[in-house]
């Protein structure tokens, strides 16, 4: 029989692990009480407001999606003001899903893509996917982007380069005068993704205005989610802001009918959801608050974060040994060797008691495996 011919840039495109699952962990461990702090999801469910939407839509699941979309749109540029309309929106299964279209949009002909090595993987995976060339840039020392060095890597080859703040897994900002600086050097062909899906946890108010630069028809691309502060991730909503020149050449990637009037109508539902909103932010800010204290405690290195998840570095036991022993008591966390950080762990802020359940968990382990934290 013959074999087909393959794509041998996709053959090396890495496979992205996804978080362990609950049942997972249960099936292998045989335990009842999983606590699931790996995917840095909504730690108090999905809005009410958005969840009823969802179900008034369901008498509509028979037919393909209509007015969601243009809906959604409309209402982030209403909410977004800055004399934005619905055509600087563009509406993706996730923001995932709008990486895969900038990407796909961007890279060809063997052009080349900027990011850090410790991020979302996605950026590489993509790249490579779309048979571009990933220049890879080591974190700075304080795990903050290496802008400088970014800036070097670019050629006029560069298509896009991907910054990520708060940063997933390190939590890290960009600030204002960082990214000033960087803007002010990035050559004009050059495409910047600001992906900012961990936004709404920022209470530092250095973090970058990067929508300033598109309302000055910059180069510049920000992604949003609503699948962490809107609680909805299994629905699969993110979404772009860009120029509208920008948004109507990426559309050219879109797939018909790629989220569902479902999804996009919850996903409006929520923007309106106020105690909702201020419930899951002000939960996840207290429980970050908790970890890096707690951690201290534990003489453990915890990176200071911005995003709703704490990374702590060089755990005692290693972070492989220390993620499996934390599986055996129940805990699901990260361990970040695929996000480009070695001897590492992430942990998503969940509700206070499993937050406290999780910090004692620590304990319990170090205690008796005999080392001091």
């Amino acid at each position: 029989m013959t074999k087909p011919r393959f794509n041998p840039d996709l053959l090396t495109v890495p496979l992205y692990v996804a978080g362990r699952s609950i049942q997972e962990i249960r099936e292998k461990y045989g335990l009842e009480k999983i606590v699931k702090l790996a995917s840095n999801e909504s730690p108090v469910g999905s809005s009410p407001l958005a969840i009823q939407a969802a179900l008034e839509m369901m008498t509509e699941a028979h037919r393909y999606p209509g007015v969601g979309d243009v809906n959604l749109r409309r209402k982030l540029a209403a909410r977004f003001g800055r004399g934005f309309t619905e055509n600087n929106f563009l509406i993706g299964n996730g923001a995932t899903d709008l990486l895969r279209m900038i990407t796909q949009a961007f890279t060809f002909d063997g052009g080349n893509n900027v990011m850090a090595d410790a991020t979302f993987p996605m950026y590489r995976i993509l790249t490579t996917t779309f048979s571009g060339e990933s220049r890879i840039i080591p974190l700075l020392p304080n795990h903050r982007f290496d802008l400088d060095a970014m800036l070097a890597a670019i050629d006029d080859d560069t298509r896009i380069v991907f910054l990520c703040t708060p940063n997933n897994p390190t939590g890290m900002i960009i600030t204002q005068s960082q990214f000033d600086y960087f803007m002010s050097r990035v050559p004009e062909h050059v495409i910047v993704v600001m992906d900012e899906s961990y936004h709404d946890y920022v209470t530092d108010p250095s973090h970058a205005e990067s929508l300033e630069y598109i309302e000055q028809g910059r180069n510049v691309i920000v992604l949003r989610s609503f699948s962490k502060a809107s609680g909805l991730a299994n629905l699969r909503v993110g979404y772009m802001v860009a120029s509208a020149e920008l948004t109507e050449y990426a559309r050219h990637a879109l797939l018909p009918f790629n989220t569902s009037d479902i999804a996009l109508c919850a996903a409006a539902a929520s923007i309106d959801d106020d105690e909702y909103n201020e419930l899951q932010r002000k939960t996840v800010l207290n429980g970050r608050d908790y970890f890096e204290s707690a951690f201290a405690d534990l003489d453990l290195q915890a990176i200071p974060s911005q995003a709703n998840f704490v990374a702590i570095v060089s755990p005692p036991l290693g972070s492989a040994r220390l993620t499996e022993l934390l599986l055996q008591r129940g805990f699901i966390v990260r361990e970040l060797t695929t996000f480009g950080m070695k001897n590492a762990v992430r942990v998503s802020v969940g509700t206070m008691e499993e937050n406290m359940a999780f910090a004692q968990a620590l304990k319990l382990i170090f205690e008796t495996e005999g080392v001091a934290a």
